[in-house]
């Protein structure tokens, strides 16, 4: 979900832009696992105020977003194929699936002749890989649960980055911050 009025029309329709930022927040919701309820990683704030940052980020444009479905035709996001070479030590947390998952994108990647870096320090906590190629934006990958702090903080504050979200197999949540 996009949105990108001017921004003399905002103010104009506040309404408006208020039922703007609640969609995005229910869309939020809906489309992104956080670890709890409460935001416990975060030194102050909720996890609704979290949301609604998001979403006014994503409103006022400073991001975009989207959700993507993979196509019932495709067996996987990622290319099943062995990469040349692998990155030292792999640092291991998280579910069976999550693992396989991290184990899969890596190898995607490293396949296509980018290099990975696993759980890369963030301004707030860290993500689960980056992936960066000379000339192209960073980007950083959560598979799995998150949280909404993190999120809104990374978006908030870093610059020229793509932060994807892998909640499962069949979905991807794109945040495109230019």
């Amino acid at each position: 979900m996009s949105f990108s009025p001017k921004p003399k029309t905002l103010w104009k329709h506040w309404d408006i832009v208020e039922k703007k930022i609640k969609e995005e927040m229910d869309w939020l919701r809906l489309s992104i696992d956080a670890f709890l309820t409460k935001e416990t990683s975060a030194p102050i704030g909720c996890r609704e105020c979290f949301l609604r940052r998001i979403a006014i980020l994503i409103v006022s444009g400073k991001v975009k977003a989207k959700e993507i479905t993979k196509a019932s035709s495709l067996k996987s996001f990622w290319i099943d194929k062995k990469a040349k070479k692998k990155n030292g030590v792999k640092k291991r947390h998280g579910s069976d699936w999550h693992q396989e998952t991290m184990d899969k994108i890596e190898n995607h990647f490293l396949y296509l002749g980018y290099e990975v870096l696993r759980e890369p320090d963030l301004n707030q906590g860290r993500a689960d890989l980056c992936i960066y190629k000379k000339g192209e934006p960073d980007l950083l990958i959560e598979v799995g649960t998150t949280s909404f702090f993190k999120l809104w903080r990374s978006l908030a504050t870093m610059r020229h980055f793509i932060y994807l979200i892998v909640p499962n197999d069949d979905k991807l949540i794109e945040f495109t911050c230019s």
